[in-house]
């Protein structure tokens, strides 16, 4: 792992978000709401730092998400990005690259795993979000995958799992 990594807040205080990169429009307006309800909820119950991937999909609605919170109702939260390598959005389709560099931008810290990408980077990404959270909200629809494999990780490693499906 490369040698900027330090995370120095309480897993007991900490929620990491895990879940699919592609989220169907259909369920998109629905998920945000569940976002919503769940990060007040946890709020309300001691979660201050919430970690997310930088990823597409879900992970990028959980990080919009907690931005939007923190911003317009005041909540007293943060978003930790855990990138797994620093130009993990360099081949994505153009407004996904916008919305992660927003996102970076607006984030109030960056964890960066690895000084490229290798492989197991994305997992490793995956675990440290776990290692480090009280909590998991995830989004899974099937029952194979990485976010998958980092919820059973989660539920083997005492990590509460909140499942939107």
């Amino acid at each position: 792992m490369s040698a900027n990594l330090t995370f120095n807040y309480p897993r007991e205080k900490t929620c990491c978000f895990t879940g699919h990169r592609i989220v169907p429009s259909e369920v998109y307006e629905q998920l945000k709401q569940k976002l919503r309800e769940q990060i007040r909820f946890s709020a309300a119950h001691g979660i201050t730092t919430y970690l997310a991937g930088g990823a597409r999909g879900f992970d990028a609605l959980a990080a919009a998400t907690v931005i939007y919170l923190r911003d317009r109702e005041a909540l007293p939260i943060e978003l930790i990005l855990a990138l797994p390598y620093p130009n993990q959005a360099d081949k994505w389709p153009e407004s996904d690259r916008r919305l992660h560099e927003e996102i970076k931008l607006r984030a109030d810290g960056i964890v960066t795993l690895y000084p490229k990408y290798s492989d197991g980077c994305l997992l490793a990404r995956n675990r440290f979000m776990a290692d480090n959270s009280a909590l998991c909200v995830a989004y899974l629809t099937r029952r194979r995958g990485g976010t998958y494999n980092t919820v059973k990780y989660c539920e083997r490693n005492g990590v509460l799992a909140v499942v939107f499906r």
